[in-house]
This record gives structure tokens, C-alpha cells and sequence, in this order.
């Protein structure tokens, strides 16, 4: 069974284009599907669709939307709209079962191959909050993007969101509502079959976020990365066991390290000292970081919340 792996983006960020190669590299037949914009219309090796002509119910949704997180709007409404786009696009094309990918994500193996066995599920996903690899088919898909509607239109789900939202900020927490708590909301109170494919299972996993423990040795604030044969893998600290990762989430400012994560065109990892200073110099992680400061300057309150973040 043929399951296309989509990633809605917005932006030709520096590291877009390592995470699309890294998808080819280990899914040389399958479809990939970037819904993005003009700017990503470039790949060729990639199916680009431009994110207007699926954006219906992402309209909609906008229009509900109640803007709840100590995070930028923009960002948290595209977090949301992501799965309408997926939703609409994945309807227009008469597509069953496919896998949602964060475009942040380096992916090590090869989807058709691993996901089969969980095609009998109504979707997958890591640390139950994290759908940032996630396997849906049309019937899932579309019961979450209804939840989701719901959040915002049904005065009971309002009324819970304002209130979650108004304990973390009377206790001085960051974020707020966002698509993962919808994910895990949705899970909580509808009848869906669902798998937790970060949870070590015959010695592999899918990583839900590099930077979250979750049992695993952690080395600077990210999971300690074991390269064997060119795949990384990570230690249980339970049992000093070996776990072989389907893929590595690079969310955050985590993001500025993904080139030490990335495999050559023949599946070869590098690293040391002049590799990670050619990266660091590089134009494209520059730029990154230049374009980084000035959105601060123009967001004070975007340096304020780093800074508790670091003070937490």
C-alpha cells in the first residue's frame, strides 16, 4: 500500500531542504507532498502544491480561532491550519492513509516499509501530545480537524481553553493552547484506536522532540545521538539498552544543530570540528540567525519569553 508522506510549510527556512533530502534519501519511490508556498517551489525531486488552492477550511478555522498562547498568532493559527490544508488536500486527491510529517523532523527510514503495521490504526502518535510524525487515513484526519472546529465553537470547550490558558499565565508558564493540546484533547474524548510509536518497541522508535528526555541519556540538552552503521540511535537510562531512531524532531532553536544530524547522498553521517564549522559559517544558517535577531528586535516580548524560558 502506497502512503505518500505530506509536510505543510510556510518559507524556504535553511533547514527545509536537508529535511526534504533526508525524506528521499530513505523513500526513493515514495510521494512527497510539500503544501507550502511559492517560495518552496523549487524541489524538484518533491511535489510542491501551493497551500491557496487547499485552503478552505483553514479559512474557516481562522475565523473561529481565539488566539490563546504566550507564542506569536501567526504561529500557532498555521500550527492549527496545517491539518485543514492536509484534510483538503488529502480529500482532492483521493488519498486513504498517509503520513504527516513536521517539516523540522530528519527521517531515517523508509515509511511504506515501517508504517504497514499500523494501518489498522486510526492514527499514530509520539508522547501523545506530539504529532510531529503521525500516520492518518481521510476518516481520523477529518474527526480531528471537526474536534478542533469544535474547540472554538462550543462554548463548554471555549470556556476550558480560557481557563487553562489563565492558570498558565497566573502561574507564569509559557505557551498556552496550541494543535497539541487539541491532539491530546482529541484522543482523550472521542473513541479513536491510536499508538504511541515513540514508545520503544523491538529496540526502534520514532523521536517525539530531540530536547525532551523521555527517558533517554541526554548530552547538552538534547538526546545523546549514537551513530552505529551511519543510524542514530539512543540509551534507555533504564536499562543502558540501544534504540535505534526512525527519526530525530528538531523543535525550537534545536533546529541550528540539525546539519550534525544529516546523512550524505550515500547514506554516510559526518562530523567533527571543521564539518560543524563549515555549517555554523554557512550563508543559510546565517541569514537564519540574522533573520532570528531581527524578529526579536520587532518582538520584544518574543526575548522576554526566551529569557524565562532559560531562567525556568
Amino acid at each position: 500500500m502506497n502512503i505518500p508522506i505530506i509536510i505543510v510549510h510556510k518559507g524556504d527556512t535553511f533547514y527545509l531542504k536537508l529535511v526534504l533530502e533526508q525524506i528521499r534519501l530513505f523513500n526513493p519511490f515514495t510521494r512527497i507532498c510539500l503544501i507550502s508556498d511559492a517560495s518552496t517551489d523549487k524541489y524538484d525531486f518533491v511535489e510542491h502544491y501551493n497551500m491557496d488552492n487547499y485552503s478552505e477550511g483553514a479559512d474557516t478555522f481562522k475565523k473561529a480561532y481565539v488566539h490563546m498562547s504566550s507564542n506569536p498568532y501567526d504561529y500557532e493559527l498555521i500550527c492549527f491550519q496545517r491539518w485543514f490544508y492536509i484534510r483538503d488536500f488529502v480529500k482532492n486527491q483521493g488519498i486513504e492513509n498517509f503520513f504527516c510529517m513536521d517539516s523540522d523532523v530528519l527521517l531515517y527510514c523508509n515509511i511504506e516499509e515501517i508504517m504497514q503495521k499500523y494501518i489498522s490504526y486510526d492514527f499514530t502518535t509520539c508522547n501523545k501530545q506530539g504529532p510531529g510524525s503521525a500516520l492518518f487515513n481521510i476518516s481520523s484526519i477529518s474527526s480531528f480537524c471537526e474536534y478542533m472546529m469544535s474547540m472554538y465553537t462550543k462554548d463548554i470547550l471555549l470556556t476550558k481553553m480560557k481557563s487553562v490558558y489563565q492558570d498558565m499565565i497566573d502561574n507564569k508558564q509559557l505557551g498556552g493552547i496550541c494543535d497539541m493540546v487539541a491532539f491530546v484533547w482529541f484522543q482523550d474524548n472521542t473513541k479513536c484506536n491510536v499508538i504511541d510509536i515513540a514508545i520503544p518497541t523491538n529496540g526502534t522508535c520514532f523521536d517525539g522532540c530531540i530536547t525532551w528526555g523521555q527517558g533517554f541519556e541526554m548530552e547538552n540538552g538534547k538526546k545523546k545521538v549514537y551513530w552505529i552503521d551511519n543510524l542514530p540511535y539512543g540509551r534507555l537510562t533504564s536499562d543502558n539498552s540501544l534504540i535505534r531512531f526512525y527519526c530525530l524532531h528538531f523543535q525550537g532553536r534545536s533546529k541550528y544543530s540539525i546539519f550534525k544530524y544529516i546523512l550524505d547522498k550515500n547514506k554516510i553521517h559526518h562530523s567533527g570540528f571543521w564539518y560543524d564549522l563549515k555549517w555554523l559559517l554557512s550563508k543559510d544558517i546565517l541569514n537564519a540567525r540574522l533573520k532570528g535577531i531581527k524578529k526579536a528586535i520587532n518582538n520584544p516580548k518574543m526575548v522576554v519569553n526566551f529569557v524565562k524560558a532559560k531562567l525556568k
